[in-house]
């Protein structure tokens, strides 16, 4: 397989940041990917004759999206420029796992963006339920907490807990892992309907 610019018919053995950085940034071209017996064709000017198809610019997209995992702002401009070329049905297509990405990052920054108790915010990461779990399964066995116990509110400060007072805490973290599960899939679903993109433009993550 190899990496070919839409643009000019450029070919690329590997693909990397760089390659893909320069394609959106100074040659505002998609990248395909191709099988390596594909013979791309030139004119007697040595110009690029453009017969990509849909299907390898899907895979280059495809190639893209691994490498830029972790910059989902690049990300969003190479997409835009896929969208310029490619059909609305793949547009529409990609453009929905992307919208659907997006809904399940605003569900986990709000499940782990801490809860509201006793005036004070709690940290509400899956370790810091764990650890609450952990501790209310450990103290059930007494029903009670040792004199003194305290736990640690977002801001550092100390406050003082029994161990109602812990499986509440825990009750509202389940709450909101479960209110905010069923939110995103209800979006999610409303993506998987929609016909246009500016119809799925419309669905976003509300407070």
């Amino acid at each position: 397989m190899k990496y070919v610019s839409k643009r000019n018919g450029m070919a690329y053995s590997s693909l990397n940041y760089e390659t893909i950085c320069f394609h959106v940034k100074d040659l505002k071209s998609a990248i395909a990917l191709i099988n390596d017996d594909r013979i791309l064709k030139f004119n007697e000017m040595h110009d690029f004759i453009d017969d990509i198809t849909q299907e390898e610019l899907n895979k280059g997209l495809e190639a893209v999206k691994e490498v830029l995992a972790n910059d989902g702002e690049l990300l969003k401009e190479y997409f835009a420029m896929f969208k310029e070329v490619s059909t609305q049905e793949a547009s529409l297509k990609y453009a929905k796992e992307f919208k659907k990405d997006e809904i399940d990052k605003a569900r986990d920054l709000v499940i782990e963006g801490g809860v509201s108790y006793k005036d004070k915010i709690f940290q509400s990461a899956v370790k810091d339920r764990n650890l609450l779990t952990s501790t209310v399964s450990l103290f059930a066995i007494t029903k009670q907490v040792p004199e003194g116990f305290v736990w640690i509110a977002k801001d550092n400060t100390a406050i003082p807990f029994t161990l109602e007072e812990l499986i509440e805490l825990g009750s509202i973290m389940a709450n909101s892992v479960n209110t905010n599960t069923i939110k995103a899939r209800n979006l999610k679903d409303k993506i998987e309907q929609v016909k246009t993109l500016e119809e799925l433009e419309s669905i976003v993550w509300s407070d």
